[in-house]
């Protein structure tokens, strides 16, 4: 098992989970600010729904991203919970304590991870533009 404490390692996890819930909010605060305060497109510049459409996705993405981190903390504390936290859910190897303690919802070794993310990566480029 790698060498973590696990009242601190709880506490990091729900302490990333309060900054996600937090940065969720604001998200949706300044969101909802300028959705309301806009007037009518009539008259817009089309340079103006532009920048308004790349607002919307750099939004969208980011709420991607949160809710993937949100979903691997989730893992971290079930892997907690039932005692293979720590272990990668990849390869079976223990996770270096330097990982854990930068990354607390890491359930994969960095050679993992990489390879996870360079599929999800490939499997996202090979997708034909709808």
């Amino acid at each position: 098992m790698a060498n973590f404490d696990r009242e601190t390692t709880e506490a990091a996890l729900e302490q990333r989970l309060e900054e996600l819930r937090r940065t969720r909010a604001a998200m949706r605060r300044e969101s909802d600010g300028g959705a309301s305060g806009e007037v009518a497109h009539l008259d817009n510049h089309p340079a103006d729904e532009g920048t308004e459409t790349h607002e919307r996705e750099l939004e969208v993405t980011t709420e991607v991203f949160l809710e993937e981190e949100e979903r691997r903390i989730g893992e971290a504390r079930r892997a907690l919970a039932d005692g293979t936290y720590g272990t990668c859910i990849g390869c079976g190897a223990q996770i270096p304590s330097a990982r854990l303690a930068a990354v607390p919802e890491a359930v994969r070794c960095l050679d993992c991870q990489r390879h996870f993310e360079g599929l999800h990566s490939q499997h996202h480029s090979l997708r034909p533009e709808s």
